[in-house]
């Protein structure tokens, strides 16, 4: 299920049902917050989206998942709806990232991160509203296989979380289980009487989102928990052991791929030790 907002004023209009992979959506003026498979969420009119506290539909989709996995005891989750969770985002040069010498299990990248930083795409630079606010808009950027050295896969990593504050006495975890929901985006030209083929055409452009199964061909999620030292791949929805406990987490995406894909949200969760 999708929990549809309106994008200038932030307000809730409703939900849209799952959609198949390759299914086209419009998203002029409005953004979508994806639910996992199988977690409920009551909307209303009096339904709000921050703050991101009890009651609030990033919360309620969030702590749903928890509640339908007790194997585990937190959770963590960004759908990107407002300041702090665009600062979730590390934008710094040498921000660790996943490489074939580090990724203890899983997919070893054949390619390389940017050495600028991470290769993504925030929804607003700075403006009247505040810098990134621009749900459905995180991109994962493609491969650039054009530089005079070795290939660079698109990446987002996400800013170091202490997980101590969640169990205190004992504190961090070894497992982690990841969702996800990424979407590739189409948008068509603002044609004005256009010319020949064209002539008299008064069309506005038009985004949509389409709906993209989570093991796209390329694009590959990564956990850490010594802060980016080694990583583990995770696969969607499967729980990952990551062999030796910490504290420090880490969330990375990469993309190997030729397409920009949009992250529309994302939830982890783990158990206490």
């Amino acid at each position: 299920m999708y929990v549809v907002a309106n994008l200038a004023s932030n307000k809730i209009e409703g939900t849209q049902g799952e959609k198949l992979p390759g299914e086209f959506f419009g998203a002029n003026g409005k953004f979508f917050l994806a639910t996992p498979t199988g977690v409920p969420v009551e909307v209303s009119g009096a339904s709000t989206l921050t703050p991101q506290i009890s009651g609030s539909i990033p919360y309620e989709i969030a702590h749903g998942f928890l509640d339908r996995n007790p194997n585990y005891d937190n959770v963590l989750w960004n759908f990107f709806v407002e300041t702090s969770d665009i600062a979730q985002l590390d934008q710094t040069p040498g921000a660790p990232t996943p490489t074939g010498a580090n990724v203890a299990s899983g997919f070893l990248p054949t390619m390389v991160g940017s050495s600028l930083g991470p290769r993504f795409q925030i929804g607003r630079s700075a403006g009247p509203a505040s810098v990134g606010i621009a749900p459905n808009s995180i991109a994962l950027l493609p491969a650039n296989t054009k530089t005079s050295g070795t290939d660079q896969y698109g990446s987002i990593v996400f800013a170091t979380i202490d997980l101590t504050p969640f169990n205190p006495l004992n504190p961090g975890t070894d497992e982690v289980l990841v969702w996800w929901k990424i979407a590739r985006a189409v948008t068509s030209q603002d044609i004005s009487h256009g010319y020949l083929s064209t002539a008299g055409e008064n069309s506005p452009s038009l985004r949509r989102l389409q709906e993209t199964a989570p093991n796209f061909p390329g694009f590959h999620v990564y956990a850490s928990v010594d802060d980016g030292v080694s990583w583990y791949e995770c696969k969607y929805l499967r729980p990952k052991d990551l062999a030796v406990a910490g504290t420090n987490f880490r969330l990375a995406f990469i993309n190997e791929g030729s397409e920009k894909l949009f992250v529309l949200g994302v939830a982890v969760l783990f158990p206490n030790l």
